[in-house]
């Protein structure tokens, strides 16, 4: 069964064995951006980013030139799909900070990377590596095989599900939660349109609003 409207989903692209490789290898790789960093946070970001969205790509090239498809209303869907995301963050942020003791510090520390960079070279990360990273390997890679092999519903909820596990690592509450509320989002939108302009929009729109134009924290 698919989402109302949903693009049709061709079969898998890659091998069990590459797609379980694939899958696993983003344990290491989020645990030296969270846990480990063994560089300034946002390199490592954009390393671990940048180098899983060019494994899935060259694993399944076919199949990601096609879901990188693009129309021009993939800027409208993208901005205001973003837009949304930031006011349910907001909110978010007003209910959590006085129902949660926890929920400030862990906010907080959330922007303490901010500080490792200047806000010009973490946009360009942003913007060129880490948004369209995640997006190409978690939707455009994982999702798609996931939803090849299981279904639509069931690859999107898993897929959304391991993208909010990683930040586990972190061991922040917070943002594991944020991260889930992200993916439902991008994940959702990959399933309706089939393709990753709206989603790679969306993500690098609100990084860019939420990190530094308007941060929440």
């Amino acid at each position: 069964m698919t989402a109302p409207g949903a693009a049709e989903r061709p079969g898998p692209s890659v091998s069990p064995v590459v797609l379980g490789l694939l899958a696993a290898a983003t344990i290491p790789v989020w645990i030296a951006v969270f846990a480990w960093t063994p560089l300034n946070f946002w390199y490592v970001m954009a390393l671990g980013t940048g180098g899983l969205a060019l494994a899935g790509a060259l694993a399944a090239p076919r199949a990601m030139r096609e879901r990188l498809r693009f129309r021009v209303s993939d800027v409208v869907i993208g901005v205001v799909s973003a837009a949304v995301l930031y006011a349910v963050f907001f909110v978010g942020r007003e209910l959590t900070t006085r129902l949660l003791p926890f929920a400030n510090a862990q906010i907080g520390a959330v922007y303490g990377n901010k500080a490792l960079l200047a806000p010009v070279h973490i946009g360009l990360l942003i913007g060129l590596v880490i948004g369209p990273g995640e997006e190409l390997f978690w939707r455009g890679f994982l999702q798609r095989e996931l939803e090849a092999r299981l279904g639509g519903w069931r690859g999107y909820a898993l897929a959304t599900l391991l993208y909010a596990a990683v930040h586990l690592f972190t061991g922040n509450v917070m943002l594991v939660v944020a991260a889930l509320t992200a993916g439902v989002l991008w994940g959702g939108m990959y399933l309706r349109f089939g393709r990753l302009w709206p989603g790679i929009i969306s993500h690098v729109a609100w990084d860019l609003t939420v990190f530094l134009l308007l941060p929440l924290g």
